[in-house]
């Protein structure tokens, strides 16, 4: 399984979101848009190093999803308002939103969770998982739409920069060698922040419950890939879990409450709320 930053986050917190829609008000979730609200840190040389290997892969949500789903099964909308033509989107909730950097990653983790979910009803709460409309998407905040659309532009000639011009890439990759990376003193000061809007599929009837999910952790995000790996190990080693019976590649999600439990404790020191927004 993979328990990194770009991960865990994302997984859990839309876990978290559709088991208190179930629980509350015996709903399935319609739609979920996880956002990264805020982050401090910078990029290693690893990290860099496997930009420079990237290949282009086009993946749906689904591909890694147990439960096979039909172009025609798969939710094309969410019921938030849409991205624009330059794909800056706007949500009263969460303000001025574009992809995610870890977009690519956290919709295919989200998707075989979905998955894994899907049909055990002993396991969760609901028959369906997360719910057969299920949506979601991954966003990061901008301050305006400019800083959003300059965002994404600025990115987009970067990563096609690196993975696919030899020369940068090559450059990239010897000035940056795997092992490099910020100091002991500048991780100090390095954290992040997400938050997560949940939709009930209350089938267009009012009002329409949403929930919302805070996950903080307020150190570096290698350390927390350290953290979340190492708490997920003992989970697995020591707890009694849905994925104990199951086996197979799991996700964070599929470690349940317990990892939630595990992650915030104050040596991990992950930060985890979930509310109610509106009923």
């Amino acid at each position: 399984m993979t328990a990194g930053w770009a991960a865990v986050p994302a997984d859990l917190s839309v876990y978290l979101a559709a088991l208190k829609l179930q629980r509350q008000f015996s709903l399935p979730t319609r739609e979920v848009l996880v956002c990264l609200e805020d982050v401090r840190g910078s990029f290693s040389g690893g990290s860099l190093n496997s930009l420079c290997s990237l290949e282009p892969v086009n993946i749906a949500p689904f591909d890694l999803s147990p439960v096979p789903r039909t172009e025609q099964q798969v939710a094309k909308n969410g019921v938030l308002p849409p991205p624009n033509a330059l794909d800056v989107q706007i949500v009263d909730e969460l303000g001025v939103l574009v992809e995610s950097t870890h977009a690519q990653i956290e919709k295919t983790l989200v998707g075989r969770s979905w998955g894994l979910y899907a049909g055990h009803g002993p396991d969760f709460p609901s028959p369906e998982g997360y719910g057969e409309d299920f949506f979601f998407s991954s966003r990061m905040r901008c301050s305006n739409a400019l800083s959003a659309l300059m965002f994404r532009t600025s990115l987009s000639l970067l990563t096609n920069a690196i993975t696919k011009i030899p020369p940068i890439r090559y450059l990239a990759a010897r000035m940056f060698p795997p092992g490099t990376g910020p100091s002991e003193e500048a991780r100090r000061s390095h954290y992040f922040k997400y938050r997560l809007l949940a939709i009930a599929d209350n089938k267009g009837a009012e009002p329409v419950p949403k929930v919302e999910v805070k996950f903080a952790y307020g150190g570096d995000p290698y350390v927390f890939t350290g953290v979340a790996l190492t708490q997920a190990a003992l989970v697995l080693l020591q707890g009694i879990i849905p994925a104990h019976r199951r086996g197979g590649i799991l996700t964070p999600a599929t470690l349940g409450e317990e990892f939630v439990a595990r992650l915030k404790q104050p040596e991990a020191g992950v930060e985890i709320e979930v509310e109610v927004l509106s009923e």
